[in-house]
C-alpha cells in the first residue's frame, strides 16, 4: 500500500466539488492524497470530533495529524501535490498569499452556492 500524506474530504453529491476533487487527483502524480466523500462513513472517522454543520461547511484536508479547511485547506493541499511542496512555507512567510487563498475558495464556495449544489 502506498503511503498516504493527505486525506481530502469532499461533498461527493456536489458536481462542482466533484469535478474539483477529479482535478486534484489528476494532478497528484505520486498518488499522494486519498480522497473521501463526506457522504462515505468513513468521513466521519476522519473528522471525529466535528459537529456536523462544521463538516458540510467545507471540502477538509486532513494531515499531519490536523484537519484544515477553506483557503488554509487549499493551500495545505496544494503542498502535497508535485512542485507545491513550498506553498504552505511560503504562505507562512507572505501573509498575502494566504489571504488570496482565502478569498479564491469564498469565490469558488459562492460560484458553488449559486449552482445550487446542496450543502
Amino acid at each position: 500500500m502506498r503511503p498516504v500524506d493527505a486525506v481530502l474530504l469532499y461533498d461527493g453529491a456536489c458536481g462542482m466539488c466533484s469535478f474539483a476533487k477529479r482535478l486534484v487527483v489528476s494532478l497528484d502524480l505520486r498518488r499522494r492524497i486519498r480522497t473521501v466523500a463526506l457522504q462515505d462513513p468513513e468521513s466521519e472517522r476522519v473528522l471525529a470530533g466535528m459537529d456536523e454543520d462544521q463538516r458540510w461547511s467545507s471540502f477538509h484536508v486532513a494531515l499531519d495529524g490536523r484537519t484544515v479547511g477553506r483557503g488554509d485547506g487549499v493551500i495545505e493541499l496544494l503542498g502535497v501535490l508535485p512542485l507545491g511542496g513550498g506553498i504552505p512555507k511560503l504562505a507562512e512567510d507572505a501573509p498575502v498569499l494566504r489571504a488570496a487563498s482565502e478569498r479564491f475558495y469564498s469565490l469558488a464556495h459562492g460560484v458553488r452556492n449559486a449552482l445550487q449544489c446542496e450543502v
